[in-house]
């Protein structure tokens, strides 16, 4: 199975996207073509052809698994987009995936923690408004304690 293979939830997504873009294909039509379309590429690339051919005018969704123009993005490059089983360049991190280095994710996290921790002075008024109302509740507690109490 190819990494990146669309799944049966995103195949049924695809479909009612696809169906409501070409109203005239139903649903089973265009999943059977998604189906038989399904080792020609990652998800992504089977959705935007399955997309691509809502624009032209053919009859059925069936051209979707087949060969044409749909299948490439024009003036896109011949370059293929990376692989999700490269490996990350960093020294030392070859046994991570690139997309999701641990490592990477470690040095960023030790990075983050090396940073001091702004420190801010409060706001002299401010604080002197809290400690007032910190006040007053504390003789409000008090207050009940005793009436509770007695």
């Amino acid at each position: 199975m190819m990494t990146g293979t669309i799944t049966d939830d995103q195949a049924r997504a695809l479909a009612h996207l696809v169906a409501a873009l070409r109203p005239g294909w139903d649903v089973a039509g265009i999943r059977s073509a998604l189906s038989s379309a399904r080792h020609r590429a990652p998800a992504h690339e089977l959705a935007i052809a399955a997309i691509r051919c809502t624009q032209g005018d053919a009859r059925t969704p069936a051209v979707i698994a087949m060969d044409g123009p749909h299948w490439h993005t024009p003036g896109a490059s011949t370059t293929t987009a990376p692989s999700r089983t490269e490996k990350c360049p960093e020294v030392g991190h070859g046994s991570f995936l690139a997309w999701n280095c641990g490592a990477c994710r470690a040095e960023d996290l030790a990075a983050d923690d090396a940073q001091p921790t702004p420190t801010t002075t409060p706001d002299p008024e401010r604080a002197a408004i809290a400690a007032r109302g910190a006040q007053q509740v504390r003789q409000a507690l008090a207050t009940a304690r005793q009436e509770t109490t007695s």
